[in-house]
Protein backbone atom coordinates (compact mmCIF):
# COMPACT_ATOMS: atom_id res chain seq x y z
CA UNK A 1 0.00 0.00 0.00
CA UNK A 2 2.78 2.44 0.94
CA UNK A 3 4.64 1.69 -2.31
CA UNK A 4 1.45 2.26 -4.32
CA UNK A 5 0.81 5.56 -2.57
CA UNK A 6 4.40 6.64 -3.17
CA UNK A 7 4.10 5.86 -6.90
CA UNK A 8 0.80 7.77 -7.02
CA UNK A 9 2.48 10.79 -5.40
CA UNK A 10 5.40 10.63 -7.84
CA UNK A 11 3.01 10.51 -10.82
CA UNK A 12 0.97 13.35 -9.38
CA UNK A 13 4.11 15.46 -8.88
CA UNK A 14 5.49 14.73 -12.36
CA UNK A 15 2.23 15.58 -14.10
CA UNK A 16 1.94 18.81 -12.07
CA UNK A 17 5.57 19.76 -12.64
CA UNK A 18 5.25 20.26 -16.41
CA UNK A 19 2.56 23.02 -16.46
CA UNK A 20 3.90 24.59 -13.24
CA UNK A 21 7.42 24.77 -14.68
CA UNK A 22 6.05 26.20 -17.94
CA UNK A 23 4.15 28.94 -16.11
CA UNK A 24 7.07 29.82 -13.84
CA UNK A 25 9.59 29.77 -16.70
CA UNK A 26 7.47 32.20 -18.71
CA UNK A 27 6.83 34.65 -15.89
CA UNK A 28 10.11 34.40 -13.98
CA UNK A 29 12.74 33.89 -16.69
CA UNK A 30 11.65 34.21 -20.29
CA UNK A 31 9.41 37.27 -19.85
CA UNK A 32 11.94 39.38 -17.91
CA UNK A 33 14.87 38.35 -20.08
CA UNK A 34 12.91 39.04 -23.27
CA UNK A 35 12.49 42.57 -21.93
CA UNK A 36 16.18 42.80 -21.09
CA UNK A 37 17.69 41.66 -24.37
CA UNK A 38 15.40 43.95 -26.32
CA UNK A 39 16.44 46.98 -24.29
CA UNK A 40 19.99 46.18 -23.18
CA UNK A 41 21.37 49.43 -24.59
CA UNK A 42 19.18 51.39 -22.17
CA UNK A 43 20.16 49.42 -19.07
CA UNK A 44 23.14 49.89 -16.79
CA UNK A 45 23.32 46.31 -15.57
CA UNK A 46 24.42 43.10 -17.26
CA UNK A 47 22.48 40.05 -18.38
CA UNK A 48 23.76 37.74 -15.66
CA UNK A 49 22.89 40.24 -12.90
CA UNK A 50 19.24 39.55 -13.55
CA UNK A 51 19.37 36.01 -14.96
CA UNK A 52 20.73 34.11 -11.94
CA UNK A 53 18.35 35.52 -9.30
CA UNK A 54 15.41 35.11 -11.70
CA UNK A 55 16.40 31.49 -12.37
CA UNK A 56 16.48 30.81 -8.63
CA UNK A 57 13.04 32.38 -8.20
CA UNK A 58 11.71 30.24 -11.06
CA UNK A 59 13.01 27.02 -9.46
CA UNK A 60 11.56 27.82 -6.04
CA UNK A 61 8.24 28.98 -7.48
CA UNK A 62 7.92 25.89 -9.70
CA UNK A 63 8.60 23.53 -6.80
CA UNK A 64 6.18 25.33 -4.45
CA UNK A 65 3.42 25.55 -7.07
CA UNK A 66 3.88 21.88 -7.99
CA UNK A 67 3.56 20.86 -4.34
CA UNK A 68 0.45 23.01 -3.87
CA UNK A 69 -1.27 21.53 -6.93
CA UNK A 70 -0.27 18.01 -5.87
CA UNK A 71 -1.82 18.42 -2.42
CA UNK A 72 -5.29 18.51 -3.97
CA UNK A 73 -7.02 15.16 -4.36
CA UNK A 74 -8.92 13.66 -7.27
CA UNK A 75 -11.24 16.17 -9.00
CA UNK A 76 -9.74 19.17 -7.17
CA UNK A 77 -6.31 18.05 -8.41
CA UNK A 78 -7.60 17.87 -12.00
CA UNK A 79 -9.14 21.34 -11.72
CA UNK A 80 -5.93 22.85 -10.25
CA UNK A 81 -3.81 21.14 -12.92
CA UNK A 82 -6.10 22.38 -15.71
CA UNK A 83 -6.17 25.90 -14.24
CA UNK A 84 -2.36 26.22 -14.08
CA UNK A 85 -2.03 24.83 -17.60
CA UNK A 86 -4.67 27.15 -19.07
CA UNK A 87 -3.15 30.19 -17.29
CA UNK A 88 0.17 29.35 -18.92
CA UNK A 89 -1.45 28.77 -22.31
CA UNK A 90 -3.46 32.01 -22.19
CA UNK A 91 -0.35 33.93 -21.13
CA UNK A 92 1.59 32.42 -24.02
CA UNK A 93 -1.15 33.39 -26.48
CA UNK A 94 -1.36 36.91 -25.00
CA UNK A 95 2.37 37.58 -25.29
CA UNK A 96 2.73 36.15 -28.79
CA UNK A 97 -0.54 37.10 -30.49
CA UNK A 98 -2.77 39.48 -28.52
CA UNK A 99 -0.49 42.23 -27.20
CA UNK A 100 -0.74 45.68 -28.77
CA UNK A 101 2.36 47.82 -29.26
CA UNK A 102 2.06 50.12 -26.26
CA UNK A 103 5.58 51.50 -26.23
CA UNK A 104 6.92 49.05 -23.67
CA UNK A 105 10.05 50.46 -22.02
CA UNK A 106 10.10 53.65 -24.06
CA UNK A 107 8.86 55.56 -21.07
CA UNK A 108 5.83 56.81 -22.90
CA UNK A 109 2.58 57.26 -21.05
CA UNK A 110 -0.37 55.25 -22.34
CA UNK A 111 -3.88 56.65 -22.49
CA UNK A 112 -5.54 53.46 -21.31
CA UNK A 113 -9.03 54.83 -21.86
CA UNK A 114 -8.40 54.76 -25.60
CA UNK A 115 -8.11 50.97 -25.38
CA UNK A 116 -11.18 50.29 -23.21
CA UNK A 117 -13.06 48.36 -25.90
CA UNK A 118 -9.98 46.33 -26.84
CA UNK A 119 -9.37 45.61 -23.15
CA UNK A 120 -12.80 44.12 -22.60
CA UNK A 121 -12.57 42.07 -25.80
CA UNK A 122 -9.14 40.82 -24.73
CA UNK A 123 -10.51 39.89 -21.30
CA UNK A 124 -13.44 38.06 -22.90
CA UNK A 125 -10.99 36.02 -24.99
CA UNK A 126 -9.14 35.08 -21.80
CA UNK A 127 -12.32 34.04 -19.99
CA UNK A 128 -13.56 31.97 -22.93
CA UNK A 129 -10.19 30.25 -23.31
CA UNK A 130 -9.86 29.60 -19.57
CA UNK A 131 -13.40 28.34 -19.06
CA UNK A 132 -13.52 26.38 -22.31
CA UNK A 133 -10.09 24.84 -21.84
CA UNK A 134 -10.74 23.77 -18.25
CA UNK A 135 -14.17 22.39 -19.17
CA UNK A 136 -12.72 20.40 -22.07
CA UNK A 137 -9.93 18.96 -19.95
CA UNK A 138 -12.37 17.93 -17.25
CA UNK A 139 -14.54 16.10 -19.81
CA UNK A 140 -11.62 13.98 -20.94
CA UNK A 141 -10.58 10.88 -19.05
CA UNK A 142 -8.34 11.82 -16.13
CA UNK A 143 -5.31 10.01 -17.54
CA UNK A 144 -5.85 11.45 -21.03
CA UNK A 145 -6.17 14.99 -19.67
CA UNK A 146 -3.03 14.64 -17.55
CA UNK A 147 -1.02 13.31 -20.48
CA UNK A 148 -2.32 16.01 -22.83
CA UNK A 149 -1.44 18.74 -20.33
CA UNK A 150 2.03 17.28 -19.78
CA UNK A 151 2.68 16.85 -23.52
CA UNK A 152 1.61 20.37 -24.55
CA UNK A 153 3.44 21.89 -21.55
CA UNK A 154 6.68 20.10 -22.42
CA UNK A 155 6.40 21.09 -26.10
CA UNK A 156 5.79 24.77 -25.24
CA UNK A 157 8.58 24.64 -22.68
CA UNK A 158 10.99 23.20 -25.24
CA UNK A 159 9.97 25.74 -27.88
CA UNK A 160 10.49 28.66 -25.52
CA UNK A 161 13.62 27.09 -24.07
CA UNK A 162 15.20 26.82 -27.52
CA UNK A 163 14.10 30.38 -28.34
CA UNK A 164 15.54 31.53 -25.03
CA UNK A 165 18.86 29.87 -25.82
CA UNK A 166 19.01 31.39 -29.31
CA UNK A 167 18.16 34.88 -28.03
CA UNK A 168 20.70 34.51 -25.22
CA UNK A 169 23.41 33.47 -27.68
CA UNK A 170 22.55 36.32 -30.04
CA UNK A 171 22.70 38.79 -27.18
CA UNK A 172 25.95 37.49 -25.70
CA UNK A 173 27.65 37.69 -29.12
CA UNK A 174 26.11 41.06 -30.08
CA UNK A 175 27.50 44.58 -29.85
CA UNK A 176 25.14 45.24 -26.95
CA UNK A 177 26.80 42.51 -24.88
CA UNK A 178 30.36 43.19 -26.00
CA UNK A 179 29.99 46.81 -24.88
CA UNK A 180 29.66 45.58 -21.29
CA UNK A 181 32.97 46.19 -19.58
CA UNK A 182 34.29 48.43 -22.35
CA UNK A 183 34.85 52.16 -21.86
CA UNK A 184 31.66 54.23 -21.92
CA UNK A 185 30.74 57.82 -21.30
CA UNK A 186 28.42 59.34 -18.73
CA UNK A 187 27.41 62.89 -17.88
CA UNK A 188 28.70 63.80 -14.44
CA UNK A 189 26.58 65.93 -12.13
CA UNK A 190 29.47 67.11 -9.91
CA UNK A 191 29.02 70.70 -11.10
CA UNK A 192 25.25 70.62 -11.68
CA UNK A 193 24.61 73.44 -9.21
CA UNK A 194 27.61 75.56 -10.13
CA UNK A 195 27.28 78.87 -11.97
CA UNK A 196 30.02 81.19 -13.18
CA UNK A 197 30.62 84.64 -11.75
CA UNK A 198 31.98 85.67 -15.17
CA UNK A 199 28.87 85.01 -17.26
CA UNK A 200 26.30 82.32 -17.98
CA UNK A 201 24.10 81.08 -20.80
CA UNK A 202 21.65 78.70 -19.18
CA UNK A 203 19.22 76.47 -21.08
CA UNK A 204 16.47 74.44 -19.44
CA UNK A 205 15.35 71.55 -21.66
CA UNK A 206 12.02 70.42 -20.20
CA UNK A 207 11.30 67.05 -21.76
CA UNK A 208 8.04 66.59 -23.70
CA UNK A 209 6.83 70.13 -22.84
CA UNK A 210 4.35 71.47 -25.40
CA UNK A 211 3.28 75.09 -25.61
CA UNK A 212 -0.26 73.73 -25.13
CA UNK A 213 0.90 72.47 -21.74
CA UNK A 214 2.10 75.97 -20.82
CA UNK A 215 -1.33 77.39 -21.59
CA UNK A 216 -3.14 74.60 -19.74
CA UNK A 217 -0.97 75.02 -16.63
CA UNK A 218 -1.35 78.81 -16.66
CA UNK A 219 -5.11 78.45 -16.89
CA UNK A 220 -5.17 76.02 -13.95
CA UNK A 221 -2.73 78.14 -11.91
CA UNK A 222 -3.21 81.88 -12.57
CA UNK A 223 0.00 83.83 -11.96
CA UNK A 224 2.17 80.79 -12.71
CA UNK A 225 4.20 82.71 -15.31
CA UNK A 226 4.78 85.80 -13.15
CA UNK A 227 8.37 84.74 -12.23
CA UNK A 228 9.17 84.87 -15.97
CA UNK A 229 8.10 88.49 -16.51
CA UNK A 230 11.53 89.37 -17.94
CA UNK A 231 11.20 86.73 -20.66
CA UNK A 232 9.74 86.63 -24.15
CA UNK A 233 7.39 83.73 -24.78
CA UNK A 234 7.67 82.49 -28.36
CA UNK A 235 4.37 80.64 -28.66
CA UNK A 236 4.90 79.36 -32.22
CA UNK A 237 8.04 77.23 -31.88
CA UNK A 238 8.61 73.70 -33.12
CA UNK A 239 11.43 71.33 -32.28
CA UNK A 240 12.03 69.96 -35.82
CA UNK A 241 12.12 66.41 -34.38
CA UNK A 242 9.60 64.74 -32.08
CA UNK A 243 11.60 62.64 -29.64
CA UNK A 244 14.68 63.13 -27.47
CA UNK A 245 16.39 61.16 -30.19
CA UNK A 246 17.30 62.73 -32.56
CA UNK A 247 16.22 66.16 -31.32
CA UNK A 248 18.96 66.91 -28.77
CA UNK A 249 21.91 65.90 -30.95
CA UNK A 250 20.47 67.96 -33.81
CA UNK A 251 19.94 70.87 -31.41
CA UNK A 252 23.55 70.84 -30.23
CA UNK A 253 25.40 69.94 -33.41
CA UNK A 254 23.17 71.46 -36.07
CA UNK A 255 23.30 68.24 -38.12
CA UNK A 256 19.94 67.10 -39.56
CA UNK A 257 19.09 63.46 -38.95
CA UNK A 258 20.06 61.14 -41.80
CA UNK A 259 17.67 58.20 -42.08
CA UNK A 260 19.87 56.46 -44.67
CA UNK A 261 22.78 55.60 -42.36
CA UNK A 262 23.22 53.71 -39.05
CA UNK A 263 22.61 55.77 -35.93
CA UNK A 264 26.21 55.53 -34.68
CA UNK A 265 27.43 56.87 -38.01
CA UNK A 266 25.04 59.79 -37.71
CA UNK A 267 26.17 60.46 -34.11
CA UNK A 268 29.80 60.55 -35.22
CA UNK A 269 29.11 62.76 -38.23
CA UNK A 270 27.04 65.12 -36.07
CA UNK A 271 29.58 65.72 -33.31
CA UNK A 272 32.52 65.95 -35.72
CA UNK A 273 30.78 67.88 -38.50
CA UNK A 274 31.65 71.41 -39.57
CA UNK A 275 28.64 73.01 -37.84
CA UNK A 276 29.47 71.32 -34.54
CA UNK A 277 33.17 72.15 -34.74
CA UNK A 278 32.50 75.82 -35.43
CA UNK A 279 29.86 76.13 -32.69
CA UNK A 280 31.89 74.56 -29.90
CA UNK A 281 35.20 76.11 -31.00
CA UNK A 282 33.54 79.53 -30.97
CA UNK A 283 32.16 78.92 -27.48
CA UNK A 284 35.66 78.04 -26.26
CA UNK A 285 37.24 81.03 -28.00
CA UNK A 286 34.77 83.28 -26.20
CA UNK A 287 35.67 81.79 -22.83
CA UNK A 288 32.75 79.36 -22.39
CA UNK A 289 32.80 75.78 -21.22
CA UNK A 290 29.78 73.58 -21.83
CA UNK A 291 28.21 71.50 -19.06
CA UNK A 292 25.33 69.23 -20.05
CA UNK A 293 23.34 67.69 -17.19
CA UNK A 294 21.11 64.69 -17.82
CA UNK A 295 20.82 61.30 -16.12
CA UNK A 296 20.93 59.38 -19.42
CA UNK A 297 23.88 58.79 -21.73
CA UNK A 298 22.18 56.69 -24.41
CA UNK A 299 20.50 59.34 -26.55
CA UNK A 300 23.41 61.55 -27.39
CA UNK A 301 26.35 59.61 -28.88
CA UNK A 302 28.67 61.02 -26.21
CA UNK A 303 31.48 58.72 -27.30
CA UNK A 304 31.92 61.03 -30.30
CA UNK A 305 31.59 64.34 -28.45
CA UNK A 306 35.30 64.54 -27.62
CA UNK A 307 36.13 67.58 -25.48
CA UNK A 308 33.05 69.53 -26.58
CA UNK A 309 31.11 68.63 -23.40
CA UNK A 310 33.10 69.46 -20.28
CA UNK A 311 31.33 67.09 -17.90
CA UNK A 312 31.50 63.96 -20.06
CA UNK A 313 33.16 61.31 -17.91
CA UNK A 314 34.86 58.11 -19.06
CA UNK A 315 33.88 55.04 -17.10
CA UNK A 316 33.39 51.29 -17.51
CA UNK A 317 30.06 49.46 -17.63
CA UNK A 318 31.30 46.79 -15.21
CA UNK A 319 31.94 49.29 -12.41
CA UNK A 320 28.63 49.25 -10.60
CA UNK A 321 26.58 47.60 -7.90
CA UNK A 322 23.04 46.36 -8.37
CA UNK A 323 20.17 46.59 -5.88
CA UNK A 324 19.15 43.06 -6.82
CA UNK A 325 15.82 42.70 -4.93
CA UNK A 326 14.42 45.90 -6.44
CA UNK A 327 15.80 45.08 -9.88
CA UNK A 328 14.21 41.62 -9.86
CA UNK A 329 10.94 43.06 -8.59
CA UNK A 330 10.84 45.56 -11.46
CA UNK A 331 11.64 42.93 -14.08
CA UNK A 332 8.98 40.57 -12.74
CA UNK A 333 6.50 43.43 -12.83
CA UNK A 334 7.30 44.01 -16.51
CA UNK A 335 6.83 40.30 -17.12
CA UNK A 336 3.32 40.58 -15.70
CA UNK A 337 2.81 43.61 -17.97
CA UNK A 338 3.62 41.46 -20.99
CA UNK A 339 1.62 38.36 -20.07
CA UNK A 340 -1.50 39.69 -18.34
CA UNK A 341 -4.75 40.62 -20.12
CA UNK A 342 -4.90 44.16 -21.45
CA UNK A 343 -7.25 45.47 -18.75
CA UNK A 344 -4.64 44.67 -16.09
CA UNK A 345 -1.57 46.04 -17.88
CA UNK A 346 -1.92 49.60 -16.61
CA UNK A 347 -1.29 48.38 -13.06
CA UNK A 348 2.11 46.95 -14.01
CA UNK A 349 3.35 49.57 -16.49
CA UNK A 350 6.61 51.37 -15.68
CA UNK A 351 9.02 53.57 -17.62
CA UNK A 352 12.62 52.72 -18.45
CA UNK A 353 14.12 55.24 -16.07
CA UNK A 354 13.12 53.27 -12.97
CA UNK A 355 15.85 50.74 -13.79
CA UNK A 356 18.55 53.39 -13.52
CA UNK A 357 17.62 53.73 -9.85
CA UNK A 358 18.48 50.06 -9.32
CA UNK A 359 22.15 50.52 -10.29
CA UNK A 360 24.89 52.48 -8.55
CA UNK A 361 27.64 53.30 -11.05
CA UNK A 362 31.24 53.74 -9.91
CA UNK A 363 32.43 56.45 -12.28
CA UNK A 364 35.82 57.48 -10.88
CA UNK A 365 34.66 60.70 -9.25
CA UNK A 366 31.53 61.38 -11.32
CA UNK A 367 28.09 61.57 -9.73
CA UNK A 368 24.68 61.22 -11.30
CA UNK A 369 22.82 64.18 -12.75
CA UNK A 370 19.42 64.94 -11.26
CA UNK A 371 16.49 65.55 -13.58
CA UNK A 372 13.35 65.17 -11.49
CA UNK A 373 12.17 66.16 -8.01
CA UNK A 374 15.64 65.40 -6.64
CA UNK A 375 16.93 68.33 -8.73
CA UNK A 376 14.57 70.68 -6.91
CA UNK A 377 15.22 69.21 -3.46
CA UNK A 378 19.00 69.46 -3.87
CA UNK A 379 18.70 72.99 -5.24
CA UNK A 380 16.84 74.04 -2.07
CA UNK A 381 19.38 72.26 0.15
CA UNK A 382 22.66 73.12 -1.57
CA UNK A 383 21.71 76.31 -3.40
CA UNK A 384 23.76 77.47 -6.37
CA UNK A 385 27.51 77.77 -6.01
CA UNK A 386 29.18 80.76 -7.73
CA UNK A 387 32.52 79.76 -9.26
CA UNK A 388 35.34 82.15 -10.16
CA UNK A 389 38.37 81.68 -12.41
CA UNK A 390 36.76 78.85 -14.39
CA UNK A 391 35.61 80.85 -17.38
CA UNK A 392 32.03 81.47 -18.46
CA UNK A 393 29.46 78.70 -18.50
CA UNK A 394 27.10 77.40 -21.16
CA UNK A 395 24.79 75.13 -19.16
CA UNK A 396 21.99 72.78 -20.23
CA UNK A 397 19.76 71.39 -17.49
CA UNK A 398 17.72 68.55 -19.00
CA UNK A 399 14.74 67.88 -16.70
CA UNK A 400 12.17 65.10 -17.08
CA UNK A 401 9.24 67.55 -16.89
CA UNK A 402 5.95 66.54 -18.56
CA UNK A 403 7.27 63.33 -20.09
CA UNK A 404 4.64 60.72 -19.16
CA UNK A 405 4.05 59.29 -16.66
CA UNK A 406 3.56 62.45 -14.60
CA UNK A 407 5.35 62.05 -11.28
CA UNK A 408 5.68 65.58 -9.89
CA UNK A 409 2.85 67.81 -8.73
CA UNK A 410 2.45 71.59 -8.44
CA UNK A 411 3.99 71.89 -4.94
CA UNK A 412 6.43 70.58 -6.37
CA UNK A 413 6.84 67.17 -4.80
CA UNK A 414 6.88 63.53 -5.88
CA UNK A 415 3.37 62.41 -6.74
CA UNK A 416 2.67 59.43 -9.02
CA UNK A 417 -0.98 60.54 -9.32
CA UNK A 418 -0.11 64.02 -10.59
CA UNK A 419 -2.03 65.47 -13.53
CA UNK A 420 -0.49 67.03 -16.62
CA UNK A 421 -1.32 70.55 -15.40
CA UNK A 422 0.15 69.85 -11.95
CA UNK A 423 3.33 68.41 -13.45
CA UNK A 424 3.78 71.33 -15.85
CA UNK A 425 3.27 73.80 -13.01
CA UNK A 426 5.68 71.89 -10.75
CA UNK A 427 8.54 72.01 -13.23
CA UNK A 428 8.00 75.67 -14.04
CA UNK A 429 8.20 76.32 -10.30
CA UNK A 430 11.49 74.38 -10.18
CA UNK A 431 12.90 76.63 -12.89
CA UNK A 432 11.57 79.71 -11.05
CA UNK A 433 13.37 78.53 -7.90
CA UNK A 434 16.61 78.28 -9.91
CA UNK A 435 16.07 81.86 -11.15
CA UNK A 436 15.58 83.00 -7.54
CA UNK A 437 18.92 81.39 -6.67
CA UNK A 438 20.59 83.27 -9.55
CA UNK A 439 19.09 86.52 -8.28
CA UNK A 440 20.31 85.80 -4.75
CA UNK A 441 23.84 85.40 -6.14
CA UNK A 442 23.56 88.59 -8.22
CA UNK A 443 24.00 86.58 -11.45
CA UNK A 444 20.51 86.74 -12.93
CA UNK A 445 20.60 90.07 -14.75
CA UNK A 446 23.72 89.29 -16.78
CA UNK A 447 22.67 85.74 -17.69
CA UNK A 448 20.96 84.68 -20.89
CA UNK A 449 18.34 82.10 -19.99
CA UNK A 450 16.32 79.91 -22.35
CA UNK A 451 13.51 77.62 -21.21
CA UNK A 452 12.44 75.22 -23.93
CA UNK A 453 11.90 71.53 -24.68
CA UNK A 454 13.54 68.84 -26.76
CA UNK A 455 10.12 68.00 -28.22
CA UNK A 456 6.40 68.23 -27.64
CA UNK A 457 3.57 65.73 -27.50
CA UNK A 458 3.99 62.96 -30.06
CA UNK A 459 0.38 62.91 -31.20
CA UNK A 460 -1.33 66.27 -30.93
CA UNK A 461 0.51 69.10 -29.18
CA UNK A 462 3.74 68.89 -31.17
CA UNK A 463 4.91 72.47 -30.76
CA UNK A 464 7.04 73.35 -27.73
CA UNK A 465 7.46 76.06 -25.13
CA UNK A 466 10.20 78.61 -25.73
CA UNK A 467 10.98 81.36 -23.20
CA UNK A 468 14.09 83.54 -23.48
CA UNK A 469 15.56 86.28 -21.31
CA UNK A 470 18.57 87.97 -22.86
CA UNK A 471 21.34 89.27 -20.59
CA UNK A 472 20.53 92.74 -19.30
CA UNK A 473 16.85 92.61 -20.33
CA UNK A 474 14.16 93.45 -17.79
CA UNK A 475 10.42 93.75 -18.26
CA UNK A 476 7.43 94.34 -16.05
CA UNK A 477 5.38 91.80 -18.00
CA UNK A 478 6.30 88.81 -20.16
CA UNK A 479 6.40 89.65 -23.86
CA UNK A 480 4.79 87.28 -26.38
CA UNK A 481 5.86 86.67 -29.96
CA UNK A 482 4.29 84.41 -32.57
CA UNK A 483 7.36 84.44 -34.81
CA UNK A 484 7.68 81.03 -36.54
CA UNK A 485 10.90 79.77 -34.94
CA UNK A 486 12.43 76.28 -34.63
CA UNK A 487 15.34 74.51 -32.98
CA UNK A 488 17.25 75.01 -36.22
CA UNK A 489 17.96 78.48 -34.82
CA UNK A 490 19.44 77.18 -31.57
CA UNK A 491 23.14 77.43 -32.44
CA UNK A 492 22.74 80.85 -34.08
CA UNK A 493 20.77 82.20 -31.13
CA UNK A 494 23.36 81.02 -28.60
CA UNK A 495 26.22 82.49 -30.66
CA UNK A 496 24.41 85.81 -31.02
CA UNK A 497 23.72 85.91 -27.28
CA UNK A 498 27.47 85.78 -26.51
CA UNK A 499 28.30 88.35 -29.18
CA UNK A 500 29.98 85.89 -31.56
CA UNK A 501 29.77 85.62 -35.33
CA UNK A 502 26.88 83.31 -36.25
CA UNK A 503 28.71 82.32 -39.46
CA UNK A 504 25.52 82.38 -41.51
CA UNK A 505 23.29 80.61 -38.99
CA UNK A 506 19.76 81.91 -38.54
CA UNK A 507 18.56 83.07 -35.13
CA UNK A 508 15.14 83.43 -33.58
CA UNK A 509 15.47 87.18 -34.21
CA UNK A 510 15.48 86.65 -37.98
CA UNK A 511 11.74 85.93 -38.01
CA UNK A 512 9.01 88.48 -37.38
CA UNK A 513 5.75 88.08 -35.51
CA UNK A 514 3.17 86.76 -37.97
CA UNK A 515 5.72 85.99 -40.71
CA UNK A 516 4.85 83.21 -43.15
CA UNK A 517 7.32 80.33 -43.06
CA UNK A 518 7.15 76.71 -44.14
CA UNK A 519 8.47 74.46 -41.38
CA UNK A 520 8.76 70.70 -40.97
CA UNK A 521 8.38 68.48 -37.93
CA UNK A 522 9.50 64.85 -38.07
CA UNK A 523 8.67 61.91 -35.85
CA UNK A 524 9.61 58.24 -35.70
CA UNK A 525 6.65 56.03 -36.47
CA UNK A 526 5.56 52.40 -36.86
CA UNK A 527 4.33 52.02 -40.42
CA UNK A 528 3.86 48.34 -41.22
CA UNK A 529 3.87 49.13 -44.95
CA UNK A 530 7.64 49.44 -44.57
CA UNK A 531 10.04 46.67 -43.50
CA UNK A 532 11.15 46.47 -39.90
CA UNK A 533 14.76 47.42 -39.21
CA UNK A 534 17.29 46.51 -36.48
CA UNK A 535 17.16 48.25 -33.14
CA UNK A 536 20.10 50.44 -32.12
CA UNK A 537 22.68 48.45 -30.11
CA UNK A 538 20.36 45.49 -29.70
CA UNK A 539 19.57 42.10 -31.17
CA UNK A 540 15.88 42.95 -31.11
CA UNK A 541 13.75 44.22 -33.95
CA UNK A 542 13.31 47.98 -33.88
CA UNK A 543 10.00 49.53 -32.90
CA UNK A 544 9.93 52.18 -35.64
CA UNK A 545 10.13 51.67 -39.39
CA UNK A 546 9.90 55.20 -40.78
CA UNK A 547 10.09 58.88 -40.02
CA UNK A 548 6.95 60.87 -40.82
CA UNK A 549 7.55 64.40 -42.07
CA UNK A 550 4.88 67.06 -41.56
CA UNK A 551 5.36 70.31 -43.51
CA UNK A 552 3.09 73.19 -42.56
CA UNK A 553 2.74 76.95 -42.69
CA UNK A 554 1.21 78.78 -39.76
CA UNK A 555 0.93 78.05 -36.05
CA UNK A 556 0.19 75.05 -33.83
CA UNK A 557 -3.33 74.78 -35.24
CA UNK A 558 -1.95 74.49 -38.77
CA UNK A 559 0.43 71.76 -37.58
CA UNK A 560 -2.41 69.84 -35.96
CA UNK A 561 -4.40 70.00 -39.18
CA UNK A 562 -1.44 68.65 -41.13
CA UNK A 563 -0.96 65.80 -38.66
CA UNK A 564 -4.63 64.84 -39.13
CA UNK A 565 -4.19 64.97 -42.92
CA UNK A 566 -1.11 62.76 -42.69
CA UNK A 567 2.60 63.07 -43.43
CA UNK A 568 3.79 65.10 -46.39
CA UNK A 569 6.74 62.74 -46.77
CA UNK A 570 7.73 59.33 -45.39
CA UNK A 571 11.42 58.51 -44.80
CA UNK A 572 12.25 54.79 -44.36
CA UNK A 573 14.66 54.16 -41.48
CA UNK A 574 17.91 52.22 -41.68
CA UNK A 575 17.94 51.62 -37.92
CA UNK A 576 15.41 52.25 -35.16
CA UNK A 577 16.53 53.91 -31.94
CA UNK A 578 13.72 52.29 -29.92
Amino acid sequence: MAARNAKRWVRRLLYALAPCLLLCFMYCVWGPMEVFVGNAANFRFQYQDAFWPLLQIMCVAAVVLTLIVSLFRRRAYRIALALVFMLALCSYIQNNFLNLDLGLLEGEGVDWQEYTTHGWINLAVWLVLLAGGIALLLKLRARTARRLIALVSVVLLLVQGVTFGVVTYQHMTSDASRSQGEPSYVLSGVEQFNVSTEGNVIVFLLDYFSNDYVDAAEKAYPGLLEPFHDFTYYDNCDSTYIGTFPSVVHLLTGNPFDNTIPIDTWFEQSWNGADSEYFFNTLRENGYKFNFFDSSNTYFGLQYAGDKVSNVHLTYNDRYTVYTPNLVKRLLRLSLYRYFPHVLKQYFYQPTNVFNEMVNMYTDGAVICHNSISFYNLLKQKHLTPVSNDGKYFIIQFLRATHPPYQVNDVPEWDESATLEQCAAGYLKMVAAYLDELKAQGLYDNSTIIITSDHGDKENSMQILYFIKEAGVTREKMAVSSAPITHIEFQGTILKSIGADTNGRTTIYDFADGEKRVRTVMRNYIDTSYPYVPKYHSTAQGTHTVMYVYSYQGDRKALRKQVRRGPTEILPLTESFN
